[in-house]
């Protein structure tokens, strides 16, 4: 079977687990997790057992060098990973509310990630690539998103099928401002796009309804946190309720969503396949996903195979 290939982040997620009182301050406790959504799908696909790989640059420091050993642990190709020998590796501080809900504080000013140029890229990385999938925080500046346009067509004349999970993060964009036309371009440049309610809403108010991405776009996953899940195709729409569970840390969620709906799709004809199968896909995708918002952590929390055996669908 073909590669599932990620690109874009990876990066160090120090989550915060704990507040301990010293002195009289109430200080933050952090663990350092390995994190970053397109390496989180990876991960996810590599956890399964799918054959994944990982397409990004990450520092010359003991950060990157922690980063390539929890992704190889995870079962990902890590053989096109570049190094940069003088940009960091890009770290996420991430605050976790009562309810499990995520806040982020990034330190990626000039990281090793978004200094990755087409010249890093390899065509080697791209010659068995099923699926190449791809996340809205390689558009964050010009330089990042021509690197991001040119893997696309890379992936593209190779026959694989794009995936674009939207992910905005919009403290990563220049005064916090997404570029909603750099969203409608890359939108219109994928084969099945993976996007939140909040996500849809946000780009349908800012002038590209769901009904124009279908115009190129050939499915639509939007997720609802613990709502129903809608897949729109060009012939309709339908539903599928995820599983219920007690929300640990949401990091992961959507990315274990994303990496189990792209193992159910690989090798598969999207134009062939019905709306029960694509709902067995989604199910199997929501069961991923539930598995891995019940844990904490990135990366640990992301199910093996054993775990949602029963839900696959094919």
């Amino acid at each position: 079977m073909k590669s599932i290939v990620c690109f874009g982040e990876l990066l160090i997620d120090f989550l915060n687990f704990n507040t301990a009182e010293e002195g009289g301050f109430q200080l933050p406790e952090f663990r350092q997790y390995p994190g970053g959504a397109p390496a989180n799908v990876a991960a996810a696909v590599g956890r399964l057992g799918g054959p994944a790989s990982f397409l990004g640059q990450v520092g010359d420091d003991r950060f990157g060098r922690f980063l390539k050993a929890s992704m190889e642990a995870m079962r990902v190709d890590m053989r096109y990973l570049t190094v940069h020998k003088t940009a960091h590796t890009p770290l996420a501080f991430v605050f976790l509310d009562d309810t499990g809900e995520r806040s982020f504080e990034f330190l990626r000013h000039q990281s090793a990630d978004v200094l990755m140029t087409e010249q890093d890229l390899p065509d080697g990385a791209f010659e068995n690539a099923g699926l190449f999938h791809f996340c809205s925080n390689t558009l964050t500046d010009a330089d990042i998103a021509a690197t991001t346009k040119a893997a696309i067509a890379k992936a593209r004349a190779a026959g694989a099928v794009i995936s674009f999970d939207v992910n905005l993060r919009h403290n990563l964009w220049p005064d916090h401002q997404v570029d909603a036309g750099a969203i409608q371009r890359f939108l219109k440049l994928a084969d099945i796009v993976k996007v939140s309610r909040e996500e849809a809403d946000w780009i349908e108010e800012n002038g590209f309804a769901l009904t124009d991405w279908l115009e190129t776009v050939s499915a639509v996953w939007v997720t609802d946190g613990g709502g129903a899940i809608r897949i729109v195709t060009r012939q309709g729409e339908h539903t599928v309720e995820p599983p219920k569970v007690q929300v640990v840390d949401t990091t992961a969620g959507g990315d274990a969503f994303t990496g189990g709906l792209l193992q159910a799709l690989n090798g598969r004809d999207l134009a062939k396949m019905s709306d029960d199968d694509l709902a067995a896909a989604t199910r199997f995708a929501a069961a991923c996903g539930g598995v891995a918002v019940s844990r904490a952590g990135a990366l640990p929390s992301l199910p093996e195979w054993q775990d949602v055996e029963r839900d696959w669908p094919f």
